[in-house]
């Protein structure tokens, strides 16, 4: 009797996935697009998506794999951000599933304005995943998704591994993630950042348009507030993130002549100095990087000192653009107040509210050191006979 009464009790627990549906019934929704505009004084939201329909196998084929169409474009308009995601839906038989979205690219008007809104709207999902990027671009994000990939087959691959991997390994930009973008919103001491994303004329055959990751989108609490360029992106990545991805690319000047630093890791400390009511900010950045090409410098052992003191003063200007850039943007995503905050927590509660005003006010000096941990197969440069 007792083992009929546990194989009734399982009979029931073991119910099956009731709610299930087949894969060939859904829409695999890949990156998903953010504009907001208010338009005769109401909020108008427009939502759009890149999809992939898994579709069964063909005769001669195994059962249990799949293959997938190419993605497709959906666009939905309303007054609220889930009315606009109804709307695509309702012009779809199958069922959008957000499980495997690479990206949210937002607009930048939804940027400025709309942002927090965005965001929890996002974090409430139950198929939000902490990985998922951020990306911001100039314009409407429908651009970006209407011009479609220009490189890989599918727009969220593109997306994806330039933010993972190609714009930090050069320095164009940053790629960040959902989990760190929503800490900094939260964060009592630091502003965020956000990659950048644009569509521009492409220099490759067949295709007009292409994707470019470069630069930052800046925040101040939640707002928009302004962009880094390439050079201004690079001095952040110096002051406010640990270099270890790749070969980023420095041009220099010794001597009148250009050559390549290939910046490879770098670390960075912040240490702030109360001296009365006055604070400042020291900075130390230390570099490894090498030197493949070097348009006639001079690289033997006894010439190193001075190549490197050069690089030295390349990266510090860099890092100044990105301090520079923050004051004036009045938005210390650098970090500098949370190390304040960090360091001395007092002296940071005094400033309340305007906390940013230990950076804004602050002198900041910033030191590099710089290594040359290579330079090719030969040191000295070739001394052709005329």
């Amino acid at each position: 009797m007792g083992l009929v009464i546990l194989i009734l009790l399982q009979s029931v627990l073991l119910t099956g996935c009731w709610d299930s549906k087949e894969v060939e019934k859904l829409a695999v929704v890949t990156i998903v697009g953010i504009d907001y505009a208010r338009k005769n004084g109401r909020d108008m939201w427009t939502v759009s998506a890149r999809t992939m329909s898994p579709k069964p196998k063909g005769k001669g084929e195994e059962q249990s794999a799949g293959t997938v169409d190419q993605d497709i474009l959906m666009v939905g308009k309303g007054l609220t951000q889930q009315e606009a995601i109804l709307d695509y839906s309702a012009h779809t038989s199958r069922t959008p599933f957000y499980g495997h979205i690479s990206a949210y690219l937002i607009g930048e008007e939804a940027a400025r304005e709309k942002m927090s809104d965005i965001i929890e709207n996002v974090m409430r999902f139950w198929q939000t995943r902490p990985k998922h990027l951020i990306v911001i671009t100039k314009g409407e994000a429908l651009q970006v998704l209407e011009a479609g990939a220009a490189v890989e087959k599918t727009l969220f691959t593109e997306i994806k591994d330039l933010a993972e991997y190609k714009a930090e390994a050069t320095g164009y930009s940053y790629g960040t993630i959902m989990s760190e973008f929503t800490a900094w919103l939260l964060s009592p001491d630091k502003d965020a950042v956000a990659t950048l994303v644009s569509v521009v004329p492409s220099n490759l055959p067949g295709s007009d348009k292409q994707n470019l990751m470069q630069g930052l989108a800046v925040f101040r609490l939640d707002k928009l507030v302004g962009w880094l360029n390439r050079e201004e992106t690079r001095g952040y990545l110096l002051i406010a993130q640990k270099i270890s991805r790749g070969q980023m690319s420095i041009p220099v000047e010794k001597d009148g002549k250009l050559f390549s630093y290939f910046l490879g890791s770098s670390t960075s400390k912040i240490e702030p100095l109360i001296t009365g009511d006055n604070i400042s900010y020291h900075v130390t950045i230390e570099a490894k990087g090498e030197i493949d090409d070097n348009a006639g410098i001079e690289l033997g052992a006894e010439d190193i000192k001075g190549v490197e003191a050069a690089i030295s003063n390349k990266l510090q200007d860099l890092a100044m653009m990105a301090v520079g850039k923050a004051k004036k943007l009045d938005s210390d995503f650098l970090g500098f107040s949370a190390q304040l905050h960090r360091h001395d927590p007092t002296t940071w509660e005094s400033f309340g509210p305007d906390w940013r005003k230990s950076f804004r006010n602050a002198g900041v000096e910033i030191m590099v050191d710089a290594k040359v941990l290579r330079t090719g197969k030969i040191g000295k440069k070739l001394d052709i006979q005329q």
